[in-house]
């Protein structure tokens, strides 16, 4: 336990420290070893330090106690500001860095490198508020993932593009959010030359998803240059504007409805009257010709990252179900994985997202293991990964639906024995830039035939598995159509 939640445990006086006396000293132990008999996360060396800490360098001690994100962080509370003093600024902020550095670094180390190889930017984002008292050591690492974060984005959404499902933090706002915490003249260039990227991309298509959304994430970044800061404006602006059209809105939409029908009425109209006559020419070009011209146009509109997804998918679908398991080689098994959690970190990255009263509970009673896919389908046909839930055998699972305005289905895999493990195929996801994405090593009978298959679920569902094939018990779920046209 660390020494923020120790010295929270036992209630003491964050007023009284740099004035408690040997004997008060003496009083804090024995109070300490009370709450460790009672505590086993509590050992003797978490005592030894916060003694230490209290007799070291109590100013510096306090500035953090007193330091809300800091001390919510560390006591894992929620206390609001009137829980804190402010007049603390006469402690040189090069002590309290070093005492950070001294008692607590290690901690901070190891939740800002999970959450940043998983993309998780909204608890760092606001943690990374208080990066002045940060080591020198962990905010020049903190630069360094940033840094390389942005080079990856800017590399992968250059011309020829490269896979884009790994670089969807660019949409998250609290990762411009991070940014603007731990920024310098170095990560403000690289943000001017995603920028920069990400103007060419959106004019490619100006109606793209991740560009918009790029850009209304970047507004959270407060720029040094107030040509860059204004440009960042602009961007927003222009974002908001085209976005509007197809962000679902929680408003009454009648109208809308009713003028889109009158015009998709006039336009059938005018269709059923020109195929009463021939074709005519017009500059040498047919009518025929033209309407065909139009839909090309009108089709180029989807982001090359939407109309590359479903042969993503069916990789990672053949990656998973359809290995040869006499090629297994190099297999580490994890047998830590709990209902619940994310397995993958490549492909379904659980994006950040708005809360919602969309909830289901889903029982697995198959015998297997499963991960359950949660996907968004766009433009009627296109699916895109959204969430990724491991539930064991046995067990239910509460899943909150991340994306409830658009309609979501969902794909089940099963097996047992989750390991991360080579084979001869092509198809191979990597994650963190050296070992395979995790996946079942046993898989169930027909499992990429289960794969494949979409479901809508409605209502909450038990699912259970006999030699007659998968069975799902839910008032109204049922198998998607759409599964036939996206084998």
């Amino acid at each position: 336990m660390n020494i923020i939640a120790l010295f929270d445990s036992i209630s003491l006086d964050k007023a009284r420290i740099g004035n408690f006396l040997k004997g008060d000293i003496s009083q804090i132990k024995k109070q300490l070893l009370a709450q460790k008999e009672i505590n086993s996360e509590i050992t003797d060396s978490d005592i030894a330090a916060l003694l230490k800490a209290l007799k070291s360098n109590p100013a510096s001690f306090e500035v953090v106690l007193n330091n809300r994100i800091l001390f919510n962080f560390f006591a894992k509370k929620d206390y609001p500001r009137k829980y804190f003093r402010t007049e603390l600024d006469f402690v040189e902020i090069i002590k309290v860095k070093s005492f950070v550095d001294v008692f607590l670094a290690n901690e901070l180390k190891v939740f800002f490198t999970q959450n940043l190889e998983a993309n998780k930017f909204s608890a760092i984002s606001h943690l990374a508020e208080a990066q002045h008292y940060f080591p020198d050591s962990l905010n020049v690492s903190l630069k360094n993932y940033s840094l390389s974060k942005l080079n990856d984005a800017i590399t992968i959404l250059k011309p020829t593009y490269g896979n884009i499902s790994k670089v969807l933090y660019i949409k998250d706002s609290h990762f411009f959010t991070f940014l603007n915490h731990i920024k310098d003249d170095e990560i403000e260039q690289k943000i001017m030359d995603l920028s920069l990227v990400i103007t060419e991309f959106c004019k490619q298509d100006q109606n793209s998803e991740l560009a918009n959304k790029t850009f209304l994430a970047m507004n959270e970044y407060h720029a040094f240059d107030d040509d860059f800061a204004q440009k960042i404006a602009k961007n927003k602006d222009i974002a908001d504007t085209k976005f509007e059209a197809y962000i679902p809105k929680k408003r009454n939409l009648t109208w809308v409805y009713v003028t889109v029908g009158f015009f998709v009425f006039i336009r059938i109209v005018f269709f059923v009257n020109t195929i009463n006559f021939n074709k005519y020419t017009n500059d040498n070009v047919t009518y025929d010709e033209e309407i065909d011209y139009k839909t090309k146009s009108e089709a180029k509109k989807i982001d090359r990252y939407y109309t590359n997804m479903k042969f993503t998918i069916d990789s990672f679908r053949i990656f998973l179900a359809d290995y040869k398991k006499l090629e297994i080689k190099q297999i580490t098994q994890d047998i830590s994985i709990k209902t619940g959690e994310n397995p993958f970190q490549t492909f379904y990255q659980n994006e950040p997202a708005g809360e919602s009263n969309n909830f289901i509970k889903v029982k697995n009673n198959t015998g297997y293991d499963m991960v359950l896919l949660e996907n968004t389908v766009l433009y009627d046909s296109i699916k895109m990964p959204q969430s990724a839930h491991y539930i064991k055998t046995g067990d239910i699972l509460e899943i909150n639906f991340k994306h409830f305005e658009t309609k979501t289905v969902f794909n089940l895999y099963l097996g047992k024995k989750w390991a991360t493990f080579q084979t001869n195929s092509k198809h191979l996801f990597i994650r963190n830039h050296s070992i395979v994405e995790y996946r079942f090593s046993e898989l169930i009978p027909a499992a990429m035939d289960i794969l494949k298959t979409d479901y809508s679920f409605q209502n909450d569902a038990t699912i259970s598995y006999s030699k007659s094939g998968l069975n799902i018990d839910s008032k109204n779920t049922k198998i998607n159509p759409l599964s036939e046209t996206q084998k």
